[in-house]
């Protein structure tokens, strides 16, 4: 009821307002109409007194009239006079309801204009009564939207209350998750300090092995010298190479010209190899083929071919004691061939990618292959299958093996990854700024030659696991993702192909170009050092192999 109290009041003194506000207006018009009114009825009042004298004096003119002309003029000079009296007075009241009647008209229209004024303002009115309706709705609205909004506002009070609880709450919990976090922190700042202790031991312990494997392979060569030496060898005259013994490089040599060129398959040469001995070389291609060629007394010469993959060959990889030859393919699988008869041995399918390389691992009873589908497979050649698959999380362009136990991969990613083949998980990893496109190992097996999509090659120093040299040329550029490069066997030199067919030698120790060498006119995909130094070969983008020489 109160409410309802309101409103009206509210209604009231809205009215009250506008009649104070508007009444002034209309004061002025109502008074001078009403002055009007009482005019006309004082007109009206004097026109009957008028109009009622009037017929009087019409009666009585009558009747001097009839008498005079019944008396024959017998009223005498005082029957005149009045005549003339009664006529003049007449004439007197005629002008007079003459003026009466201009001054009504007058009146009149007076009358007329003010009422139309009055209808003017009467519009006038209901149209400020209306646009007043109007504002009164609008207020009406506008107080149940306020209304509203108070209970809106009420609720969103509570619910802001009902948060800060909450937040509160979650502000406890965040600080004993603090507290946690700072313990777990802790924590693992002591792990990890642990873990860099035992990375710096097993670091000791790699490079011990690397330096055993150093030594025994010295020792090695050292007896197979030793043995070679109590022989009587007879060597024919323009034989450079003597095939079955290891070449041994005591210092490369840098070629300056093209001793031989051929066309080696039908398009893509996407790998070609020198074999460990240098006696013979290898070539892949997009036409599904391996050859196998001879080098001697400046010609090359195919002596096989190995056929049996369903796509291009990715790359080549001889076993030590050259009787097998591992090549990855764009059909998902690598297969071993053996040399001596040329038949396919093994199909390692297994992959969901393209396989991009492949390589021995340790002893030639185990292969590593490196895929696309972001995984890295190890084979076992007597059962030929797969006994272990690592999930790299990334695309694999290529790998290198280490010691027979660690594999390092390289990856589309930019990181170059060490795998432990006795864990599922790297041992570490190296992040570059370039896609990987091929991993090389140098001689001595201590350094990383790496080559990479920013148009750069990066040495790795294996035991220290960071960069110590960064190849690089303003007119070299790689050209694709499974560009190779390579050591020199003495490990002095670093060999590249760009994308523009030139070759590229740098000196690694003074990080600068020695030698460059144009005879490709299409993007240079692989090169291969000759065991001995003496020799490069280079493949390109269309079926041209180039052997290169300083003789």
């Amino acid at each position: 009821m109160a409410k309802s109290t309101d409103w009206k009041k509210n209604i009231s003194q809205s009215l009250k307002l506008r009649n104070k506000k508007e009444r002034h207006e209309f004061a002025d018009l109502i008074e001078s109409q009403n002055k009007l009114f009482e005019q006309v009825a004082s007109l009206k009042t004097r026109n009957m007194q008028l109009t009622i004298e009037t017929e009087r004096l019409k009666s009585d003119n009558l009747s001097l009239q009839i008498r005079a002309d019944s008396g024959g003029g017998g009223g005498g000079p005082g029957g005149s006079e009045k005549v003339a009296l009664l006529e003049q007075r007449l004439w007197k009241l005629s002008e007079e309801l003459t003026e009466m009647h201009r001054r009504r008209g007058e009146n009149a229209q007076q009358i007329i204009d003010l009422t139309a004024a009055m209808k003017e303002k009467e519009k006038e009115l209901q149209t400020k009564d209306a646009k007043l309706m109007d504002a009164l709705a609008v207020e009406n609205s506008l107080r149940a939207e306020m209304k509203h909004l108070e209970r809106t506002i009420t609720e969103l009070e509570a619910t802001n209350q009902t948060l800060k609880d909450e937040h509160q709450a979650l502000q406890m919990a965040f600080t004993s998750l603090e507290e946690k976090f700072r313990k777990l922190q802790s924590d693992n700042d002591e792990l990890m300090a642990r873990w860099l202790q035992q990375k710096m031991e097993q670091a000791e312990v790699l490079n011990r092995e690397n330096d055993n494997f150093i030594k025994h392979r010295q020792l090695l060569l050292q007896k197979e010298l030793a043995e070679a030496a109590k022989e009587n060898v007879n060597v024919p005259e323009g034989d450079e190479n003597i095939r079955g013994i290891p070449q041994i490089c005591l210092s490369a040599s840098i070629p300056t010209k093209a001793q031989c060129k051929l066309d080696a398959h039908d398009g893509e040469v996407n790998a070609v190899l020198w074999s460990p001995t240098g006696s013979m070389f290898a070539t892949g291609g997009s036409d599904r083929k391996i050859k196998l060629w001879d080098y001697n007394a400046g010609q090359c010469s195919c002596k096989g071919m190995l056929t049996g993959s369903n796509a291009g060959i990715t790359s080549l990889e001889y076993d030590l004691d050259e009787s097998h030859i591992l090549g990855a393919s764009n059909d998902y699988a690598c297969r071993l061939w053996s040399i001596a008869d040329q038949r396919l041995r093994h199909t390692l399918t297994g992959h969901s990618g393209k396989v991009l390389s492949a390589k021995f691992l340790g002893e030639n009873s185990k292969v590593v292959s490196g895929s696309h589908d972001r995984t890295l497979k190890i084979w076992d050649l007597h059962t030929k299958a797969c006994i272990k698959t690592i999930f790299a999380g990334s695309s694999c362009n290529d790998l290198v093996t280490l010691h027979g136990t660690h594999i390092i991969s390289g990856h589309f990613d930019k990181r170059v990854r060490f795998w432990d083949t006795k864990s599922d998980n790297t041992s570490n990893e190296i992040g570059l700024h370039g896609r990987i496109t091929s991993l090389a190992l140098s001689p001595d097996r201590t350094s990383l030659l790496v080559c990479t999509r920013e148009d750069t090659l990066k040495v790795i120093d294996l035991r220290q696991n960071q960069v110590i040299y960064t190849l690089c040329d303003d007119n070299f550029k790689v050209g694709y993702d499974w560009s190779r490069a390579v050591f020199s066997p003495d490990g002095t030199y670093a060999c590249a192909g760009s994308s523009d067919g030139t070759l590229f030698i740098w000196n690694i120790a003074r990080g600068k170009v020695e030698k460059t060498l144009k005879e490709h006119t299409h993007s240079i995909l692989a090169c291969s050092w000759h065991p001995a130094g003496s020799y490069i070969l280079s493949s390109e983008k269309q079926k041209k192999v180039v052997l290169w020489s300083d003789i």
